[in-house]
């Protein structure tokens, strides 16, 4: 124990401003305080305190600097927080497993605001508490969008809106949705819902199709609809383009199609809007503030639907782990084989780092007053959606066709997390990089360091646990390569960049991939400094899942040094291009003769 404390003096060190900055402001509790906090009803419930915002955490990457600040895995809840929310997760617990079951009207208010009857949660309060209904998946994601567009209304709301619909939200007496997602595209306008305004009226017109996800057998009550407002070729620079709304979903001119439920209880439904009329107090922030409301729904959402994900991960982790225990192979039981052990550590890591990913962007969020966390957010959604999708899988890879046998559950895991796979929206990263501002990037220096041999420059090891050196040295390898790789692409393509989405899908997921370990890494340092449980393993997993990490990121930046015609993207335009031309798949005949 001497040994460890020891050792852990240097990343303590590093806590120190976090803990003066979102934890030591805010009062401590007296002595007992798990029975202050029981007794203390929820009106008392202090405001979570928030630090000064802080430089962007991975954008500020592709230029090669880290916030060490940030390098401690957060404690966002101090000892009365943590108190409180137990509390709250117990009776949220008992509730859920009355004979009525789990429904989204217990959950419907934790976000909201105390006055007006909500629980006032965190996003770090609300993953945890989301946790118990991630099972159930229509809740679970009815629960988190519902949430998310109660939180935006009570901070970008107009009074008039918030007295109308704020205390039925909370109660779950009104039920909202998000229409913001479009099954066509438009080339004049952001959106192809087009919102416009009658100044003599003070009405807003809509217009449009949207596409939003219903979670129970009835329809919302009110939509969180997004709308272009000007004509791209009638901006100025300063303009806004799009608008939020709230929309009464039995409105004249809202018509929504019927669709039926699939499994797990969710459906995507189309909703027209037919010319429909909503107040000027039904703008959810300015008219120009379009673009950060959608930001930051996207953002608690995004993360959120992420704590789903990884509750169906573990579920297939569980169930492949009972069954390599209680099986047998030819050479003897299927748990003593190499290969079973390394798939299931390997899924273990996976669901480690994206465990660690939402905690770390929910504390930037909730402990960073206006964080710019809209990249970190994408990346814990890419990272948790690609891993469900690829190991989901894995019950096949080893168990054969026995994987779906009826008595088996992995056939409907599957099913559930090709649907979460698909989710409300695409993964496609080329909209998430910061390189869409590439004058900004290009004026950083190019230093004597490679990416086949990159140097070290900030000695990453002392902000993390001595133990967990050789990962501190794969993430400041890897953070070099991304920098060296931006730059590159940058240097050859310039503001045409944008237009280069295989390069910058690499550099999205170089992104992804270091994010994760940054994550992954600074956890195992927690839990072995303040002595949890298991924390040596999580050392190991850590360890392992950046080594195999940066090797990732070495061999995707070593193709971006390369280039288009020296990897094989040059090829993709050609072949596709004749795809386009030739309408069908048209090479000869392996049997065509021209003699």
């Amino acid at each position: 124990m001497l040994l460890r404390t020891v050792a852990c003096r240097s990343w303590a060190r590093s806590c120190l401003y976090r803990a003066h900055t979102t934890v030591a402001s805010r009062s401590e509790p007296p002595a007992g305080s798990e029975e202050v906090a029981s007794a203390v009803n929820d009106l008392s419930k202090p405001a979570h305190v928030q630090a000064p915002k802080r430089k962007p955490f991975m954008k500020s990457m592709f230029l090669g600097t880290v916030d060490t600040e940030l390098l401690t895995f957060p404690e966002s809840l101090n000892r009365d927080e943590q108190a409180r929310l137990n509390r709250h997760r117990e009776e949220l617990e008992r509730a859920l497993q009355a004979p009525a079951g789990p429904d989204s009207i217990r959950l419907a208010g934790l976000q909201g605001p105390l006055a007006y009857g909500g629980k006032q949660f965190t996003e770090t309060e609300f993953a945890y508490v989301q946790e118990l209904v991630a099972g159930e998946r229509s809740v679970a994601m009815g629960a988190l969008e519902h949430n998310a567009i109660v939180k935006l209304l009570a901070q970008h709301g107009t009074p008039e809106a918030q007295e109308q619909y704020l205390a039925k939200l909370c109660a779950g007496e009104t039920v909202a949705a998000a229409g913001l997602y479009e099954l066509s595209s438009s080339r004049d306008t952001m959106f192809s819902t087009v919102a416009s305004l009658d100044f003599t009226g003070g009405r807003w017109t809509l217009s449009g199709t949207k596409v939003f996800l219903r979670t129970g057998p009835a329809d919302p009550d009110l939509l969180l609809v997004v709308a272009s407002t000007k004509r791209m070729e009638k901006l100025n620079k300063e303009d806004g383009t799009i608008a939020a709304f709230l929309v009464d979903a039995r409105a004249p001119g809202v018509k929504i199609a019927e669709a039926p439920l699939g499994t797990g209880g969710l459906a995507r439904v189309t909703v027209h809007l037919n010319r429909v009329e909503v107040p000027e107090s039904a703008l959810v922030g300015t008219e120009n503030e379009g673009g950060t409301v959608l930001s930051k729904f996207l953002s608690a959402v995004r993360v959120q639907s992420s704590v789903v994900r990884v509750a169906l991960l573990k579920k297939v982790l569980n169930g492949l782990t009972e069954f390599a225990i209680h099986s047998k192979a030819a050479t003897g039981d299927m748990m003593d084989l190499e290969l079973v052990r390394e798939q299931l550590a390997r899924m273990a890591s996976v669901i480690y780092a994206a465990e660690s990913l939402i905690y770390s962007t929910a504390s930037l969020m909730d402990d960073y007053e206006g964080q710019d966390v809209e990249m970190e957010a994408a990346i814990t959604k890419v990272f948790t959606t690609g891993s469900l999708l690829n190991l989901a899988t894995l019950p096949l890879q080893l168990l054969g066709p026995q994987a779906l046998s009826g008595e088996r559950p992995f056939q409907a895991l599957f099913d559930d997390a090709l649907k979460l796979f698909i989710g409300d929206e695409s993964i496609d990263s080329k909209d998430r990089n910061p390189a869409m501002n590439p004058s900004h990037v290009l004026s950083r220096l190019f230093d004597k360091t490679s990416i086949e041999h990159p140097k070290k420059f900030a000695d990453l090891q002392q902000y993390f646990h001595p133990s967990l050196e050789p990962a501190a040295h794969w993430i400041e390898q890897s953070v070099v390569r991304l920098r060296l790789a931006t730059e590159c692409v940058l240097s050859r393509h310039g503001v045409e960049v944008i237009e280069r989405h295989l390069e910058l899908g690499r550099l999205a997921t170089i992104a992804t991939q270091l994010y994760a370990m940054v994550a992954c890494a600074s956890r195992a340092s927690r839990s072995y400094c303040i002595g949890l449980r298991h924390a040596a393993q999580d050392v190991h997993l850590a360890n392992m899942f950046c080594r195999e990490g940066s090797e990732r990121v070495r061999l995707l930046a070593l193709e971006l040094e390369k280039g288009p015609y020296i990897t094989s993207d040059d090829d993709y335009n050609v072949i596709a291009r004749n795809l386009f031309r030739e309408k069908r798949y048209y090479f000869e005949h392996p049997l065509t003769r021209n003699f």
